[in-house]
C-alpha cells in the first residue's frame, strides 16, 4: 500500500523538526493512488508544444492507471489525432505555484515508451518564476530526457538518454549525452536529482546501484550576482513531466514529417509514459525550503525483514531484499567493510541491490536494516554474506561448459527481450568443426532493432596487449550477416567494435576479430551482435561458441605449419584452381587474408578438395586444411 499525503497546501515554507543532516527525510510524494490526478498539486496544461513539436498538450491525454505490474501510475499518452492545427496530442503538467522545492533530493520512477523515432519524454525542473523573467533567467535542470537525433544515428535509441542545466541572461547551458548498460526503455528506472547550494548531480536507478557515480554533475557558484550559476539554481524550483512528439531535439519537425515518427502507430492507438511516484527529500540544512502539502510522519517500523544473496560476479554483490512498512516504502541501509549505502524500494516488493566496486576474490560480509521515511527502524537486523568471483583472465576460453556458462547476460533491442531468447544450450551440429558439447544461443525476433545482442560484465576490467588482442570464436548461424564483437568500459567512454560476416549457413567455422589497433585500452563488458542486420527482414537463431583471446593470428610464422607429408596444395604460385590431395579426409578448407580475415570457408568430406582462386586478386593467402582425424595444417600460397 502506498501512503496517502495531507492536502493542505502551506502558505509557508515547511520545515521538519531538526535532524541528522546525513539523513534525508521525506518531504513530499505523490504515488498517484487516487482515481485522478490531484489538482491541487499538479497543473495540466492545454497548449501547443514548443521547439518545432508536433503534439498539442490537452487534459485528455492525463490519467491515472494500473500499470501491468498492479501499481497505479500517472498516464501520459500519446496518440495521433487532429487538435489545434497539430496532428498528434500528448500531455505535460507542472507543480509550479503549488509545491515546489530549493535544494534536496528530488527523484521520479518512470517506465519511458520506446522513443525512437520521434517521441521525445522529459523529467525536469524549472524556477518558480518563470512566469514573469522567462527562460533562460529562470533556470532548468533537465534531468532525463530521451529520444535524441543522436541516438537514434548511433543505434542506441533504448539506451541515450541526455541531461542538462540551463540559465543565463542569454543561454547558457551544460548538458551530457549518457549511455546507459542496458535499456531504460520498457521498464521502470529511477531519476534522480541531488541538488545543494555548492552543486547539481543526476543519478541513475540509485535504488538498485547506490555507488554508481552522476551521469551529470555540475559546480555552482556560491556569490548570488547576475551572471552566476548560483543566481539562476539558488532558488525554488516546480517539477514538469511530458511527453513531446518530434521537435528540433528528435531532428524530426513540423506536420508534414508525421510519417517520421514511427514510435506512434498510425491508426491512433496511444502509446504511454508511466509514472510510479515523484518525490522531494531534504536535510535540515541551512538555505533549503520547500513548499506544498504537510507530510505526516508515521511512528510504526518496517517489519518482516528478509535478506539473501543473489549474483555474484568478480567485482559485484547482488543483494535480494524484502520488506513491508505501511508508508508504501522501505529504506535499506546496508553496513559491509567500513562503507555504508542506502536503497529503497516499495514495501512488499522483492527488491535488487547490486553494490559494485568490489575486489575479486574477496569475502564480504553484509549486515542490512530497514527503516522508514522518517528513521523508524526495524527491529532485526540481517547479515549476509558471499565471497566474490576471481578474476577473469583472457587467457582463460569461454566454451560454454567449463567457462561462461553460468555467466550473468543482459538482452537488448531485441523487441520483448524474453529471457529465453539467450541460453547455453546443446551443440546444434556436433560433428563438424565445432565438436563441444554446449554453445549459446541467442534467437533474433523478426521486430528486433538490427544491432540486437547481449552483454556481460562477467569478463571484468581487462585491457588489450599483444597477447589478447585477436580474439577468435566460433559461429554457426542460419543467416550471412555481420557478426559483431564489441567491448565497452563502465560508462561507454571506451568502445570498440570489429565486425565480420560468417560465410556459411548452419554449419560451424572460426571467425577472427582483430583489436590489435585497440591495445592499451582498459574495458569491462563484452558485448555480442550476432545478427547485425542492415535490414531485418525475418528473425534468425544464432550459435556462438569457443572464445578465445590471443595475441597470435595467422600471420605469425609459427601458426604456419611446415610442408605436411599426408597433405599436398599445388600448383604454388597458383592462377587458377588449387588441387589439395591428403591422405585422411578434408573435412574442411579455410582460406585466409594475411591479416586472418577468412574469404573462404568449403565442405569437402574428400581426400581430394579443388579450391576456385580466380575469386582472390593476387597476392599471398593462407589456406588451412582441416582433417576428420583432428589434424590441422596451415600453409602459405601464392596467388598470381
Amino acid at each position: 500500500m502506498k501512503r496517502p499525503f495531507q492536502l493542505i497546501i502551506l502558505l509557508a515554507v515547511f520545515l521538519q523538526q531538526p535532524l541528522s543532516a546525513q539523513d534525508y527525510k521525506l518531504m513530499w510524494e505523490d504515488n498517484f493512488d487516487k482515481p485522478a490526478l490531484d489538482e491541487t498539486q499538479w497543473t495540466i496544461e492545454v497548449q501547443a508544444g514548443g521547439n518545432q513539436e508536433l503534439q498539442y498538450y490537452r487534459r485528455e491525454n492525463i490519467s491515472i492507471e494500473k500499470e501491468v505490474s498492479g501499481v497505479n501510475c500517472l498516464v501520459i499518452s500519446a496518440k495521433r489525432e487532429n487538435y489545434g492545427g497539430n496532428l498528434v496530442t500528448s500531455g505535460r503538467l507542472v507543480t509550479r505555484g503549488k509545491v515546489n522545492c530549493k535544494y534536496g533530493k528530488i527523484e521520479a520512477r518512470i517506465r519511458l515508451p520506446h522513443t525512437a523515432n520521434g517521441f521525445w519524454p522529459a523529467f525536469w525542473m524549472l524556477g518558480e518564476d518563470f512566469p514573469s523573467v522567462g527562460s533562460p533567467r529562470c533556470g532548468e535542470m533537465d534531468i532525463v530526457e530521451m529520444g535524441s537525433s543522436t541516438g537514434i544515428s548511433r543505434g542506441l535509441q533504448d539506451r541515450y538518454h541526455t541531461a542538462a542545466c540551463h540559465w543565463g541572461e542569454t543561454l547558457t547551458s551544460y548538458c551530457t549525452n549518457n549511455v546507459a548498460s542496458y535499456s531504460l526503455q520498457d521498464e521502470f528506472h529511477l531519476y534522480t536529482l541531488i541538488w545543494d547550494p555548492t552543486s547539481i548531480k543526476m543519478y541513475l536507478d540509485q535504488d538498485k546501484y547506490p555507488l554508481h557515480e552522476p551521469y551529470l554533475q555540475l559546480k555552482t557558484d556560491t556569490l548570488d550576482v547576475l551572471g552566476s550559476k548560483a543566481h539562476y539554481f539558488n532558488k525554488s524550483y516546480g517539477i514538469l513531466l511530458n511527453l513531446a512528439v518530434g521537435g528540433t531535439f528528435t531532428g524530426i519537425t513540423g506536420n508534414t514529417k508525421i510519417d517520421s515518427i514511427t514510435a506512434l502507430p498510425a491508426g491512433g492507438s496511444p502509446v504511454k509514459m508511466y509514472i510510479d511516484f515523484v518525490r522531494i527529500y531534504q536535510k535540515n540544512d541551512p538555505g533549503q525550503t520547500y513548499s506544498g502539502p504537510a507530510f505526516i510522519p508515521e511512528i510504526i517500523p518496517p517489519a518482516l525483514l528478509s535478506a539473501s544473496i543473489g549474483n555474484v560476479t568478480y567485482n559485484c554483490v547482488e543483494l535480494i531484499l524484502n520488506g513491508n512498512d505501511n508508508s508504501g516504502t522501505v529504506y535499506y541501509d546496508i553496513s559491509y567493510n567500513g562503507k555504508k549505502i542506502s536503497t529503497n524500494a516499495v514495501s512488499g516488493t522483492v527488491h535488487s541491490c547490486t553494490i559494485n566496486g568490489l575486489t575479486p576474490g574477496t569475502y564480504y560480509s553484509f549486515t542490512v536494516v530497514a527503516r522508514d521515511a522518517s528513521g523508524n527502524k526495524s527491529t532485526n537486523q540481517m547479515l549476509v554474506s558471499a565471497t566474490t568471483d576471481p578474476p577473469f583472465t583472457t587467457s582463460a576460453k569461454i566454451d560454454y561448459e567449463n567457462y561462461g556458462y553460468d555467466w550473468t547476460t543482459y538482452l537488448f533491442a531485441n523487441a520483448d527481450c524474453a529471457p529465453t531468447l539467450y541460453s547455453v544450450v546443446a551443440n546444434p551440429d556436433g560433428s563438424g568443426l565445432n565438436q563441444s558439447t554446449l554453445c549459446a544461443r541467442y534467437i533474433v525476433k523478426p521486430t528486433a532493432s538490427d544491432w540486437a545482442g547481449v552483454w556481460s560484465k562477467n569478463t571484468g576490467q581487462f585491457t588489450f596487449t599483444t597477447d589478447n588482442s585477436k580474439i577468435k570464436l566460433m559461429v554457426n548461424k542460419n543467416v550471412i550477416s555481420n557478426f559483431n564483437l564489441k567491448f565497452e568500459n563502465d560508462d561507454a567512454s571506451v568502445s570498440v567494435e570489429r565486425k565480420v560476416l560468417n560465410t556459411m549457413l548452419n554449419k560451424w567455422e572460426e571467425l577472427t576479430f582483430d583489436f590489435s589497433q585497440d591495445i592499451g585500452k582498459t574495458v569491462t563488458k563484452i558485448i555480442i551482435i550476432p545478427d547485425y542486420a542492415t535490414v531485418r527482414k525475418a528473425g534468425s537463431v544464432n550459435y556462438w561458441d569457443e572464445i578465445s583471446f590471443t595475441g597470435k593470428t595467422l600471420t605469425d610464422t609459427e601458426t604456419v605449419n611446415k610442408p605436411n607429408e599426408n597433405i599436398t596444395m599445388f600448383p604454388n604460385p597458383v592462377h587458377d584452381q588449387l588441387l589439395i590431395k591428403s591422405v585422411d579426409k578434408i573435412l574442411q578448407v579455410i582460406v585466409h587474408s594475411l591479416s586472418g580475415q577468412i574469404l573462404l570457408t568449403t565442405e569437402i568430406n574428400s581426400t581430394v578438395a579443388e579450391i576456385n582462386m580466380t575469386q582472390f586478386l593476387d597476392g599471398y593467402y593462407l589456406v588451412t586444411v582441416k582433417q576428420t582425424n583432428g589434424n590441422t595444417t596451415t600453409q602459405k600460397i601464392l596467388k598470381q
